[in-house]
């Protein structure tokens, strides 16, 4: 507004100059004067509209600047509305990711077993996934020549399990277990004529079971049957990966020989702790009782049937029952195997774990009852030390000493001495271990065959 006034005023001042000089023109003045005045004059306003011409322009870099300040300022405007959108929507995904976060960390939580939950395709059932791998290699000396072979354990092998579970309410359970295990050079089928065996792959678990700790549980398909593991009950550290009462799992293949021959006769053929194993079956499992005592049955394939009592057993989950300072853990089992000429099969097991000290005790016994022969008898006992010697994990030793008789053929004698040590790294769910192992056979009527020496060293890691 200040421009437009500005230019009114200049061209008025011409025009009134004018009308002053019209009026002069009544009085005598110079001729030259009045000339001169005009050119004045006319300069003035020649320059004065130079000077309009100049501040129109101006006037019209304003307009413009104005108009390019209003589309900044809407520009602005749009802007800071999309900054608020694309804040809105960082906002939505930063709660989006810590949700996801969120699910993510309870899908990596371990299980009450040690297994990790990950995504079912049953949203109403919980998987979890854990399994291990153990492999080991053996140094053996047969009395004829010393050898090394790279096996897989089959003390306790390489494996993957799948545990579903789902809550039915009132404290019922439904679950159910898929395990396989793949065992390539499994350690009970090397053998010095054979160091690579075709791969071992064996479904252990295909089972489903409903669970009620007022009822009990009920156990479809295959898994294991009443017996099994109630002659293996044992605290021990080195029992995990090593050293139990199937002295004979970790070169079970191995055959004796005798004046440099192979003779057939393997070591895994001699020792036996007449142990249940896992069967198509149907099983059930009491109620816990007396703090710590639990009944089972079974009905299996081949018309296998089996019976057991267990201390500290807990569905297989082995809690034991603390007495005082100490931890106690046992089993005994009834069987009736189907084998002809075998009336029955007793095996049993107990082991007691001091725990101020980490000393350990375990024995394990077991018979079949035959007809017309000689019965077969297995006698195993160990003492365990478990002790922290590093940070990171426990440390465990065992001795162990097997007896058997009439195992293989009546007559047989079969004696089995172990030393081993385990390290545990916790924080990985890692052993290290090494064991020592002596086996002999006497056989009646013949020339012995030369003992056996088996050094291991060997890792299993779980997850």
């Amino acid at each position: 507004m200040t421009l437009r006034f500005c230019r009114s005023v200049l061209i008025a001042v011409p025009t009134l100059a004018l009308a002053a000089g019209a009026s002069a023109q009544t009085v005598a003045v110079d001729a030259a004067l009045l000339e001169r005045m005009n050119q004045l004059i006319e300069e003035q306003q020649r320059r004065l509209d130079q000077q309009s011409t100049t501040i129109e322009r101006l006037l019209e870099r304003v307009d413009q600047m104005d108009q390019r300040l209003a589309e900044t300022t809407d520009a602005a405007d749009e802007a800071q509305e999309r900054a608020a959108v694309a804040v809105g929507v960082a906002d939505e995904a930063q709660e989006t990711a810590a949700e996801a976060v969120e699910t993510a960390q309870q899908a990596a939580e371990p299980a009450s077993d040690g297994e990790t939950v990950i995504a079912s395709g049953n949203e109403k059932l919980k998987l979890s996934v854990s399994g291990q791998i153990n492999r080991a290699a053996n140094m053996v000396d047969d009395g004829d020549e010393t050898d090394s072979y790279f096996v897989d354990n089959d003390v306790s092998n390489t494996r993957i399990r799948f545990v579903g579970t789902g809550d039915l309410g009132d404290g019922t359970t439904l679950g159910s277990v898929l395990e396989v295990a793949f065992s390539p050079n499994n350690s009970y089928d090397v053998s010095q004529d054979d160091e690579s065996p075709s791969d071992f792959i064996d479904a252990r678990k295909a089972d489903i079971f409903v669970r009620n700790d007022s009822y009990g549980q009920v156990s479809f398909g295959k898994g294991s049957a009443a017996a099994d593991d109630t002659a293996e009950y044992d605290l021990s550290l080195v029992a995990g990966p090593i050293m139990y009462s199937g002295v004979a799992d970790v070169v079970g293949g191995i055959q004796f020989t005798r004046d440099g021959e192979l003779t057939g006769t393997a070591v895994g053929d001699v020792f036996f702790n007449f142990d249940g194993d896992r069967q198509n079956r149907v099983r059930y499992d009491s109620p816990v009782f007396l703090e710590g005592l639990q009944a089972s049955v079974s009905g299996g394939d081949n018309g296998r049937y089996e019976g057991a009592l267990t201390w500290g057993g807990d569905y297989g989950d082995w809690t034991a029952v603390d007495i005082g300072s100490v931890t106690t853990l046992g089993a005994i089992s009834l069987q009736e195997p189907n084998k002809d000429d075998v009336d029955y099969r007793v095996a049993g097991s107990f082991s007691a774990l001091h725990n101020p000290t980490g000393l350990s005790v375990t024995v394990s016994s077991g018979f079949e009852e035959r007809d017309g022969l000689d019965n077969p008898l297995n006698l195993y006992g160990k003492l365990g030390w478990d002790t922290s010697i590093f940070d990171f994990g426990p440390t465990g030793f065992g001795v162990d000493y097997t007896y058997g008789e009439d195992i293989a053929r009546e007559g047989d004698e079969s004696v089995s001495v172990g030393l081993a040590a385990v390290q545990l790294i916790e924080q990985f769910g890692w052993e290290v271990y090494g064991q020592f192992r002596y086996f002999d056979l006497d056989r009646e009527g013949i020339e012995d065959p030369d003992e056996i020496y088996a050094g291991t060293i060997g890792s299993r890691l779980k997850f």
